[in-house]
């Protein structure tokens, strides 16, 4: 490509880009007009106010629901972990050359991994009836297909020289995975714990939305009884808890042991990792079996159901399917809208928020705000939305959007935080400002992973969007809660179906998109 083109190109890009955002404004000024924007910013002034002063009389009462959460976040993520270890020597050939068998579980584990979680919650709960029970199994099941599938990537990469090597030597296949694969995967494995544990804590603290369970569902009763004195102090609990969460994850995923030990004490530190290993495995059985805490009688009569269940999946009512498209449509316009604009966003809060770009003490108090913004579960956002405007797309679209930009900016600040310090200078000696440095040359240089990043929140934002629907926030998800409630399997067959389809349609080509960026 020669100058010109490339510049003619460049030109365009922004051009279309410009005109994208304008239709897209211009679409949402046709739906809402600015009276109903003003009136509905105005009902969350109203809300927000009457959050204040704050009941923190709820408090003791609050200690069982936040038990339940960490309890499912905690256990449902070490379960999973060991459930995914378990199969990883089937999902993969790097210990069996039976091709198929991998290819047949990945296609089934990428289907189901699909389904947000809190429609299998709602399932669940139709079946087995509100409880612990259902929220446990529906975050271990997201867990699990989460575990297998980075478990899977990175089992994948082990050196095969190491294991070829260890065959010749006649080692049986459980040695070769222990202490070839398993050995090599140590670091991995406790970062996949932690990075499951971060989502899971966040999914549990709103299954009670759906009578799964959990901290949610006194936040849902509360607000119900418009108790919003209430709900802030929930609010804030959650936020904390989260936010502690975060920090230890944080912690132990970058904890790195710079001491030197002697032989004795590696030993005996290795000892203590076999026998604590066992322990906390047979632990977390035994105590998950007993806080789950459902009876004989309701598990066999959810299993019965379950059958029910299967024979409507397995006969979708293909008639329903021009509903389910044009909500999911719905549900597509939100994600793809909140994701444009929360990354036209992310541009200049990730630069206020860089350190090496914007100044160490002036980027503090906008990665504060940021991590707010991250912290809070979309939903909670949505549902203060739906108080202001109403059921619709509009506070789907503004949960999404607020909590996009803060996930989007701690992504891409990671990357701008490091690039090597010679490019900065560089920068800097060509005597342009900081920001305009940062437009025209550091972002530039680094579009390919922004736009990666961008992808892959619109990806995870189509199944955001879909379970913002359930609380009436527009979209294919208030199709899913009423068919759920109604029992109309073979209606959800189709909904699944098409939010399955749409999913690994939309991943195929953000891959293709991202492979070409790359180039």
């Amino acid at each position: 490509m020669n100058l010109m083109n490339f510049i003619i190109r460049k030109y365009i890009t922004k051009l279309l880009t410009i005109v994208f955002i304008g239709f897209i404004l211009i679409i949402a000024y046709m739906q809402y007009d600015t009276k109903t924007f003003l009136l509905g910013f105005k009902r969350i002034h109203n809300l927000l106010g009457r959050m204040y002063p704050i009941d923190f009389s709820i408090l003791p009462e609050l200690k069982q629901p936040i038990v339940e959460t960490i309890n499912i976040a905690l256990f449902s993520s070490i379960l999973a972990l060991c459930t995914a270890l378990l199969l990883l020597p089937i999902l993969t050939n790097v210990l069996f050359r039976l091709k198929i068998i991998p290819k047949v579980f990945s296609a089934f584990f990428s289907v189901f991994r699909t389904m947000p979680f809190l429609i299998i919650a709602a399932i669940l709960v139709s079946l087995f009836s509100t409880g612990v029970f259902s929220g446990f199994v529906s975050i271990y099941l997201i867990n699990l297909l989460t575990a297998a599938k980075l478990l899977k990537e990175y089992a994948e990469e082990v050196e095969l020289k190491q294991l070829e090597a260890m065959e010749s030597l006649g080692s049986s296949k459980f040695v070769i995975y222990k202490n070839a694969i398993l050995t090599n995967l140590k670091p991995q494995v406790i970062s996949v714990y932690f990075l499951t544990l971060e989502s899971s804590i966040r999914g549990a603290s709103v299954l009670g939305l759906v009578g799964a369970g959990g901290i949610g569902q006194r936040l849902w009763q509360e607000l119900n009884h418009l108790r919003y004195d209430r709900v802030s102090i929930i609010v804030i609990t959650l936020v904390i808890l989260i936010f502690i969460i975060d920090l230890v994850s944080y912690y132990f995923r970058n904890l790195q042991n710079t001491s030197q030990l002697t032989f004795d004490r590696f030993i005996l530190r290795k000892n203590m990792v076999r026998v604590a290993i066992p322990l906390i495995i047979l632990g977390s059985i035994v105590y998950v079996t007993k806080f789950i805490n459902i009876s004989h009688e309701r598990f066999f009569i959810g299993l019965k159901q379950l059958s029910v269940l299967a024979n409507g999946i397995i006969n979708p009512d293909l008639a329903y399917s021009t509903k389910m498209f044009s909500e999911l449509l719905v549900s597509i316009e939100i994600a793809f809208s909140a994701t444009i604009f929360a990354a036209v966003t992310a541009i200049f809060t990730s630069y206020l928020s860089s350190v090496n770009l914007f100044g160490k003490y002036k980027a503090l108090s906008m990665k504060i705000f940021i991590n707010i913004l991250r912290t809070f579960p979309p939903i909670i956002v949505a549902l203060i939305f739906f108080r202001g405007f109403g059921p619709g797309a509009i506070s789907s679209f503004f949960a999404l959007y607020i909590y996009t930009v803060g996930v989007m900016t701690k992504m891409y600040n990671e990357v701008l935080e490091g690039i090597n310090n010679n490019v900065l200078l560089m920068t800097k000696s060509l005597g342009l400002g900081s920001f305009v440095s940062y437009v025209k040359i550091i972002f530039n240089g680094y579009f390919p992973e922004f736009v990666t990043i961008v992808l892959y929140r619109f990806e995870a934002n189509i199944k955001n969007s879909t379970i913002l629907g359930m609380v009436g926030a527009g979209g294919i998800g208030h199709l899913l809660v009423n068919n759920i409630e109604y029992r109309n399997w073979n209606r959800i067959s189709t909904l699944l179906i098409g939010l399955s389809l749409s999913i690994i349609i939309i991943e195929n080509i953000s891959y293709f998109i991202r492979m070409r960026v790359k180039k």
